[in-house]
């Protein structure tokens, strides 16, 4: 029975030979040399050829310097591969856990003693320092240089000179708009008044502008005329039914025996439905009034006498007539009901003139009464 062969020895040997030679025939002397026995040295041969291919498969650089040689034959220095200090230690340390100078547990290599001090506290280091603190320290301690020059005292007057001249030469920018500001104070005119920065405008908004007054006058009369219970909003939602009743109704036949005020014609009055509304209100509008005066004459007779109305009063008056025509219709929607009496009013169909005819007829009877009304 043959010996056996101990393989894993041969590949060791094998391994620790291919460090010290390079190439595949230093592999292969190793391992042949290596071996005891002729039987020994064969099953190494044919055992060493793949881990050999498997070792020398690396490029010629990573193992070679530029000259062929072995990098790890070269000899190295004494001061080669020595450990940092500690402070550079630490610095190193803090630059991985990414902390910075002066933070709590990061490096303090600005609070280290200067060379300078350390010179002057020990006198053997002194007398040995090397030749380059020699020359700073004695370019420093130069007695015969100074430190500044005296040549910048010499111009110091012309200097002065030169900006007393750029602050009297004005750029030609800033003196345009000096001239348009003194062009516009002469300007002003002295009657202004005080508090005012320029002129009030002389014309006058208009009374729809102010956001008060915004509406007519026949308008907002009108819609306190029909407001209930002080709801104003429904007098205005009603107020804005009937004027867009007047505008999408059709134009009005005018009877000639009760013509309206003077104004644009009858087909272009749905047009301005406000317009139209004045016209309806001061068409029906009385002059007049008539008061009752007790024992005006002597004794105890009432005297009517006639009085004249304001045109807001009179305006009070045609509307409360049309309010109180306007009841007698037939129509659930109460704005409906008033824009037809408006309407009926603009035709001369409502009862409210007959209303203004008889209040004229009486002012005229009594119209002999004014002169005690005078007298008193």
């Amino acid at each position: 029975m043959p010996p056996r062969i101990n393989l894993l020895a041969a590949i060791r040997r094998v391994q620790i030979s291919s460090i010290s030679k390079t190439g595949a025939v230093r592999a292969y002397d190793g391992a042949f040399q290596g071996c005891t026995t002729p039987r020994v040295g064969l099953v190494s041969r044919i055992g060493a050829r793949p881990c050999q291919i498997r070792m020398n498969s690396t490029s010629s650089g990573s193992g070679e310097g530029k000259d062929g040689k072995d990098v790890a034959d070269e000899a190295r220095g004494p001061n080669q591969d020595q450990l940092s200090s500690v402070s550079e230690e630490a610095a190193e340390t803090a630059r991985i856990l990414e902390k910075r100078c002066g933070e709590v547990g990061g490096p303090e290599l600005e609070q280290g003693t200067p060379v300078g001090e350390i010179l002057k506290r020990d006198k053997d280091a002194l007398k040995n320092m090397p030749k380059v603190l020699r020359d700073q320290i004695a370019s420093q301690n130069n007695g015969g240089s100074r430190s500044f020059s005296t040549s910048a005292r010499l111009r110091q007057e012309e200097v002065q000179n030169m900006r007393a001249a750029q602050e009297l030469t004005v750029e030609p920018s800033v003196a345009a708009v000096a001239e348009m500001i003194a062009a516009a104070e002469s300007n002003v005119d002295p009657e202004i008044k005080q508090g005012y920065k320029f002129e009030p405008p002389t014309t006058k908004l208009p009374k729809t502008e102010h956001v008060k007054k915004r509406y007519e006058d026949i308008v907002e009369q009108f819609t306190k005329m029909l407001m209930k219970d002080g709801k104003l909003g429904l007098a205005q939602k009603n107020m804005n039914s009937i004027l867009h009743h007047l505008r999408t109704s059709p134009p009005p036949a005018v009877n000639p025996m009760r013509p309206l005020l003077p104004g644009p014609p009858a087909p272009q009055l749905p047009l301005n439905p406000i317009l139209y509304l004045t016209l309806i209100v001061d068409s029906v509008a009385p002059i007049i009034k008539i008061r009752q005066f007790k024992g005006m004459a002597g004794g105890g007779m009432t005297l009517p006498i006639p009085r004249p109305l304001k045109q807001r009063q009179r305006r009070r008056a045609a509307i409360k007539w049309i309010l109180d025509a306007s009841e007698k219709r037939k129509n659930s929607q109460f704005a409906v009901r008033v824009a037809n009496e408006l309407v009926a009013v603009a035709e001369g169909r409502s009862s409210v003139w007959e209303r203004r005819s008889q209040i004229h007829k009486s002012g005229a009877t009594a119209r002999a009464n004014i002169r005690y009304a005078v007298r008193k």
